[in-house]
């Protein structure tokens, strides 16, 4: 019989490491004295023991594991979904670098144009902003309004466009996917499965910033593209108020209707 010590220095696990596979059921002691509660291996042991310590090098979790020291087969699954995952996450990290060396190596200079724009009338379907939201869903909203004002007569008259507004809670943001129409639409008009918002964008001056979903352009997760932040950056330096509620994104098109990139449209206050 190994003393805990002992069995920590042939495997290569901590004694605290033991104690804690001890409680998860992954490695019990072969023995357990119910006076001192000193702990002691059996050298049979040894090889389960290397097989987690094994593991855990590669960073398997405990449950996984636990599954991987059943047997072959189960070690074989478990060790493919962790090469899986070790993949995906290499992946991400190898994009995430990408992306912070074209920032940090190679600053873009963005063309932010002024731009005079007549008052629109729009209709849009507002979206609840959580961690669900989807593209499917925006893309599915777009549709079901595209068909429905082309069904009234009052099909859209250019591209489509997004924004986001303060929703009725506190902390509640909605996400609102518009089309541009000729005319108003009913106050009663509704479309079935969507909540339907309308209003006028105002005439006068906006500032705008554009790109091509083909640019080899570094963005960060999470974070506002780079184009917007030269557009905000170009609205400080004039001294204008900026309204982030009134800042549209706008779909640019190709001949076809694909949409080949974004437009970033600020209103000047």
């Amino acid at each position: 019989m190994l003393s805990i010590g002992e069995f920590a220095q042939l495997t290569g696990l901590s004694a605290k490491a033991l104690r804690i596979y001890d409680k998860q059921g992954l490695l019990e002691p072969a023995d357990v004295d119910p006076w001192s509660n000193y702990r002691r291996y059996s050298a049979g042991q040894l090889e389960t023991a290397i097989r987690l310590k094994a593991l855990r090098a590669a960073d398997v979790g405990l449950a996984e594991a636990q599954r991987a020291l059943r047997g072959s087969e189960e070690a074989t699954a478990v060790l493919a979904e962790h090469r899986e995952r070790v993949a995906a996450e290499r992946a991400r990290q190898d994009e995430a670098l990408a992306a912070a060396t074209a920032l940090l190596e190679r600053p873009l200079c963005w063309d932010v144009r002024e731009r005079q724009v007549e008052a629109q009338h729009w209709v849009g379907a507002a979206l609840p902003v959580d961690d669900d939201l989807a593209d499917e869903q925006a893309d599915l909203a777009f549709g079901a309004l595209f068909r429905a004002l082309a069904a009234e007569d009052n099909p859209p008259t250019g591209p489509f466009w997004s924004s986001m507004r303060a929703g009725s809670g506190e902390d509640e943001v909605e996400l609102l996917c518009c089309w541009p129409v000729a005319r108003a639409v009913a106050p009663d008009w509704s479309v079935p499965g969507v909540s339907v918002v309308r209003g006028e964008v105002r005439a006068g001056r906006e500032l705008v910033v554009g790109w091509r979903y083909d640019q080899d352009v570094p963005v960060v997760d999470s974070a506002v593209h780079p184009a917007v932040v030269a557009l905000l950056a170009e609205a400080e330096r004039r001294g204008a108020e900026v309204d982030l509620a009134a800042v549209r994104q706008i779909g640019q098109l190709d001949e076809t209707g694909d949409a080949v990139g974004m437009e970033v449209a600020l209103p000047l206050v």
